[in-house]
């Protein structure tokens, strides 16, 4: 077995640049859709690479299935929902904006390949970031790695859209991971889908005699049920018999790392038929009901938090102060589900408020070419928690695609040069809710 100091030094060699742009998007996840599309809507040559076969990131690679209420999110998330809707892949929950709903992964696909597309973006799938070409306080490139070897893509502007901060780190940007006491991010979810349902059954069910906590409960006090989380979060897909589970808890797992990756996957596995089987046995209208599909990755809540020129603390998402700089609004709340096992903490900001996200938490501290799009953008761990919800990431990328495109427009040599008040304006005209 090799020992942890073993290295191996890797021969040098030269690598092919297979293309060049005004724009670089790393992650095709909700964040990096939003920052390239509008990157290329408002002119720049973009490049949208992702390391799965589709876009849409924990949408799709990780069947999340639902979408969290986001009254204050418009713009591109908006056509999304409304393209969503014309597919017959959206069931919405309540009104059609704002109430949130559940999506089927299948449209959701096709729907988001049609917009990037459309857009004008070049993308490039089953491709990993590897490193960096870093050149003083620029990242003049970035080398990945496919089938066809190690290749170089030039950009004037890179936005790191990866989820966990990956572009950041390998630039050397600092990043901070957990929370403050002890390092421990929130836990992973494996997401699942059951099919045969009986919708009517079920829905009777929920309406009439919603006890599905209580009985889970029991099932944990005999032993059935190992998972360790208080409760079921399950939702009905626009598919006839098929509903989705956002219920597995996998604790003590660290995202960046390979092999708790790994064993993340097979432990989420475990989980999904042993909360199959309790639905089966004791909850109307999944008798017959079988797990349709488990997502080829595990639904990842925190990992890296990079730093940026302003840190989003839990005093920004409960005061709801104003930014002056503001590219994205929300209101979930800080929802932290246990590092350590059962019990998730809820703090909400004001009723009908939205808190606003900050550019200057977008700006990679040390580099003035890099922008950070995904959930991984600059917060404490509580902020983390409510910000990293997807609707609010998709606005976050629109605001960083814009902000880029505007920077190589305007010949900026830093994307701190980019002013906010155009910023803003630019968004507004492009339906962005800020």
């Amino acid at each position: 077995m090799p020992r942890p100091t073993d290295t191996y030094t890797e021969p040098s060699r030269e690598l092919p640049v297979i293309a060049e742009a005004d724009v670089l998007v790393i992650g095709g996840g909700p964040g990096g859709i939003g920052a390239a599309v509008a990157a290329a809507r408002n002119g720049a040559k973009t490049i949208l690479v992702e390391r799965f076969g589709s876009f849409g990131g924990t949408w799709t690679a990780g069947l999340l299935s639902a979408i969290m209420p986001f009254p204050f999110v418009k713009g591109i998330f908006q056509e999304v929902v409304d393209q969503w809707t014309k597919a017959g892949g959206w069931n919405p929950w309540g009104d059609n904006y704002g109430g949130g709903g559940t999506y089927d992964s299948e449209a959701a696909k096709v729907v988001l390949d049609r917009l990037v597309i459309k857009a004008g973006v070049t993308p490039y799938f089953f491709a990993h970031a590897v490193a960096v070409i870093r050149e003083g306080a620029r990242i003049s490139g970035v080398i990945i790695e496919s089938k066809e070897g190690r290749q170089v893509i030039r950009a004037k502007v890179v936005i790191d859209s990866s989820g966990d901060g990956d572009i950041s780190a390998l630039a050397g940007v600092p990043v901070e991971i957990g929370r403050a006491e002890d390092g421990a991010v929130q836990p992973m979810t494996m997401i699942f889908k059951m099919s045969g349902v009986d919708d009517a059954a079920a829905e009777a069910y929920r309406k009439t005699d919603y006890n599905l906590t209580n009985a889970w409960q029991a099932a944990k006090t005999r032993g059935e049920i190992t998972v360790p989380r208080e409760d079921v979060l399950v939702g009905r897909n626009p598919r006839a018999g098929e509903w989705n589970f956002n219920t597995t808890r996998i604790v003590h797992k660290d995202g960046t790392k390979l092999r708790d990756v790994t064993d993340a996957m097979i432990e989420g596995r475990r989980q999904v038929f042993e909360v199959a089987s309790f639905m089966r046995r004791h909850i109307p209208g999944f008798e017959q009901a079988v797990v349709a599909e488990t997502p080829p990755h595990i639904g990842v809540r925190e990992t890296r938090r990079v730093r940026c020129d302003y840190t989003m603390s839990a005093t920004d998402i409960l005061d709801v102060p104003p930014a002056a700089d503001c590219i994205a609004r929300g209101n979930w709340f800080i929802d932290i589900h246990s590092p350590t096992g059962e019990g998730t903490e809820r703090r909400h900001p004001p009723e009908g408020r939205w808190y606003e996200i900050p550019y200057r938490s977008l700006c990679a501290q040390g580099i003035d070419n890099l922008l950070v799009a995904s959930r991984c953008i600059d917060t404490t761990h509580e902020a983390h928690a409510a910000v990293r919800i997807t609707p609010q990431v998709m606005a976050i990328g629109q605001g960083a695609g814009t902000a880029a495109a505007l920077a190589v427009r305007q010949g900026h040599h830093t994307t701190r040069g980019v002013d906010a008040t155009q910023l803003r304006e630019t968004l507004r005209r492009q339906g962005a809710f800020v």
